[in-house]
Order: C-alpha cells, then structure tokens, then sequence
C-alpha cells in the first residue's frame, strides 16, 4: 500500500523546470506578439495620418499618467509644472518614435501579423501542455460523485489513461501533418521566407506529446496514491 506521499522527486524536479522554460518561451512569444499587432495597428492608424489633435490627445493621456500614479511611500507627487514637463517629454518621444516607424516603414511591417498568428497558435497549445502539468485542464467533476470513494483514484487514473491514448493519435496526426509540409518546404507566407510552414506546425506534435508523457505519469500517481497535492487556482 501507498503511503500517499509524492514519489520520484528527481522526476518531478524535472518535470517542473520543463514547465518553467514552457512558461518563459509562452510569455516571450505573448510579449512578441503583442508587440507586432500593435506596431500593425500603428501603422495602419497613422500611415497616412498626420494630426496635431493627435498629439494633444497623447500628452493628455501622459499628463494623467503622470498625475495619477501610484506614489511609494515616502515619495511626493511631483508638482504640477515638473508633471506637464515628464508628460511633455513623454509626449515627444512616443510621437517621433512614431514619426520615424511610420516614415521609415510606411506600410508596416507585412509579415508581422501572419508571425503573430503562428506565435498565437504556439501560446495556445503551449498553454495547454501547462495546464496538463498544473492539472487545471477541462475535467467533468460531476463523474467523481457516482463513483465509491475507493474505486475513485482508478477511475480517475483510467481517465488519464483514454486522455494519453488520445493525445497518442493527436501526436500521430499532427507529426504526418508536419512531414507533409516538410515535403511541399514552403514558408508560412512569401513576406516570411525564413520561416518554414513545417516549423510553424511543430508546435501540435511538441504539446501533444508533452501532454501524453504528464497524463500517463498523472495514471501512475494517481493508480498508486502518491500524487502530489492539487494547488488551489483562484480567479485573478
């Protein structure tokens, strides 16, 4: 008989750095992207648009910045004429930085949204590898009440073990999917030529394959009671 406690500590370690380093590679990707929509959406917006009101409307915004900010304590609030030269210079910088994208590259940066798309794709599945090792993914709880308390953590366990099997065939699908764009070697579009489609798609048989080692590992722990405590996720 188990005696409950979590085992194969090495394991677990290690499962828990592959975690960190799939969190990092997702944040990066999701500041990335964020980045390339909106220097999109700048260049669409001001392309061809050149207004003062523009301007006046940023410095207001900066001035409220500036005005109401949270303070540390101790910190004074600076006055009214050193907070209009902050937002003045603040103003500044962000409208020629502006000036000089939108003139230096008038229609933007083409291949920004399509990068963006395929970074989503990577943050999503991504996410979902995460959420196996956090044990936060979709579940149907209502399951656990028809079952006797001691046949629980079996059932449970099977379940585990029919997610692992179908991650097996979406592993499968998605690396013939892979080999098939590996053979055509095309590029996500003509603006990234330096990025093969086939690269793009690694991301499906990387999170299935991920999700078919954590839930066959959450079967054996789970079948033998030696599952680390689930941490509560509360709503932020």
């Amino acid at each position: 008989m188990s005696d409950g406690k979590p085992s194969w500590p090495a394991i677990r370690r290690l499962d828990e750095l592959w975690h960190r380093g799939e969190r990092f590679v997702c944040g990066a990707m999701f500041v990335l992207m964020a980045l390339m929509v909106f220097v999109s959406v700048i260049a669409e917006t001001f392309g061809n648009r050149r207004e003062y009101v523009d301007v006046a409307a940023l410095f207001g915004v900066c001035v409220l910045g500036v005005r109401t900010r949270a303070v540390k304590e101790g910190e004074r609030r600076p006055g009214w004429p050193m907070s209009l030269a902050i937002a003045l210079g603040v103003t500044l910088v962000i409208a020629g930085l502006v000036w000089v994208y939108v003139e230096r590259y008038p229609g933007g940066f083409i291949w920004a949204q399509k990068l963006a798309l395929v970074m989503m794709v990577w943050v999503a599945l991504l996410g979902a590898s995460m959420a196996a090792y956090e044990r936060s993914h979709l579940a149907l709880e209502m399951g656990e009440k028809l079952w006797p308390a001691k046949a629980l953590r079996f059932v449970k366990a099977l379940a585990h073990l029919v997610t692992s099997a179908f991650c097996v065939f979406a592993l499968y699908a998605s690396w013939k999917l892979v080999q098939a764009q590996q053979d055509e070697a095309t590029a996500i579009s003509d603006t990234v030529q330096w990025l093969p489609s086939w690269v793009a798609f690694l991301a499906m048989p990387y999170a299935f394959a991920a999700m078919t080692v954590r839930f066959l590992a959450q079967m054996v722990t789970t079948a033998t009671d030696t599952a680390a405590p689930a941490e509560e996720h509360l709503p932020t």
